[in-house]
């Protein structure tokens, strides 16, 4: 069965060049032929449908029971990995494909192809992608970015991303913008997430005043901010100052110490904070969950997952609850650091 990868996607997609605009009707294919390279509409559409090509045959994928929770079969991993793959893939083409859009847009702007069937150039936005003139200017002004960052990063970001890392460029340059979008991306891998424009604005926020100019150095304070920030930092522990620093749930990273007998005075401390006479539901929510988290945080040491990965029959168990551990806290901090301050 063939093989479709996301980068012959996006070759499909983007062409050699600047890519291609698509549009309905032989008049403006010639047109948006006529001015840019790459591929036709049609060869395109259909690189993007032959992704299911690389999908396992339906007929081969084995049906399985509502309550069955057994762990999948070597076919059945290797069938999911290989679904997945093409997921990514083509919603990597989607996403390329929208700032595709946003160039087509740029240039009908600037030729005014719209001067004689539309009142204004919003109007012809909506008319042609179904999306207000409000969204059309958005991705016109943050193309240049994206498509910057998708070929120095290999991955092609969202409007509500690049929307939030065109503020890191506004501040301190197009360089920075792309690297933090890299990073996110990265350290939101090492944590079994995805990057988020709430991640990266989260990020952005964190950023010092000011960058070390030599790039390195730039990517350096992008790289310590970005894991201070999303819960890879190992300075302090969250939820045990008033900092965001440090990891939610005190998951083990590498040799570090384990935090947990520094977190039973601190955390003691916590647990038995008085409620007034009157507070709020949702305060008491908070706290009690504040208390459960103390509880976990003391339970789980770096022993009990030592122990649990020495058993090779239950690796593969262990691992699914390790990520899901680590999934679930960094949800839980990103709810309080996305919080709002008083």
């Amino acid at each position: 069965m063939p093989s479709y990868d996301a980068t012959d996607a996006l070759d499909d997609l983007f062409g050699e060049e600047e890519g291609y605009s698509s549009g309905g009707g032989a008049a403006v294919v010639t047109r948006t032929e006529a001015i840019l390279d790459g591929p036709t509409p049609a060869s395109s559409i259909d690189a993007v449908l032959r992704l299911a090509d690389g999908l396992p045959s339906l007929d081969d994928v084995r049906a399985v029971d509502d309550h069955d929770t057994s762990e999948l079969t070597k076919t059945e991993l290797e069938q999911k990995e290989q679904t997945e793959a093409v997921i990514s893939t083509a919603l990597a083409a989607g996403d390329a494909a929208v700032w595709v859009i946003a160039q087509g847009l740029e240039r009908a702007a600037k030729g005014r192809w719209w001067r004689r069937t539309h009142t204004s150039l919003g109007s012809y936005v909506e008319a042609k992608i179904g999306r207000s003139a409000v969204y059309g200017r958005q991705l016109r002004k943050n193309a240049p970015l994206a498509l910057e960052t998708a070929h120095k990063t290999g991955t092609v970001p969202k409007p509500s991303q690049v929307k939030v890392t065109s503020k890191t460029e506004e501040q301190y340059g197009r360089e920075a913008a792309v690297t933090l979008y890299e990073v996110v991306r990265d350290v939101s891998f090492e944590l079994g997430a995805h990057p988020t424009a709430d991640s990266l604005m989260a990020v952005h926020k964190s950023l010092p005043r000011q960058l070390p100019e030599e790039p390195e150095q730039q990517r350096e304070v992008i790289v310590q901010t970005t894991r201070r920030t999303l819960g890879l930092g190992t300075e302090t522990p969250a939820f045990e100052s008033e900092s965001n620093d440090g990891a939610l749930g005190e998951i083990p990273h590498g040799d570090e110490e384990e935090p947990a007998e520094a977190s039973e005075t601190s955390g003691d401390a916590e647990d038995d904070i008085e409620d007034a006479e009157i507070v709020p539901e949702h305060l008491v929510t908070l706290k009690d969950a504040l208390k459960t988290l103390n509880a976990v945080n003391r339970a789980v040491t770096k022993d009990v997952f030592a122990e649990a990965a020495a058993s090779p029959d239950d690796a593969v168990e262990y691992e699914k609850v390790r990520q899901a551990i680590i999934a679930k806290t960094t949800a839980i901090r990103n709810k309080a650091l996305h919080a709002p301050k008083v």
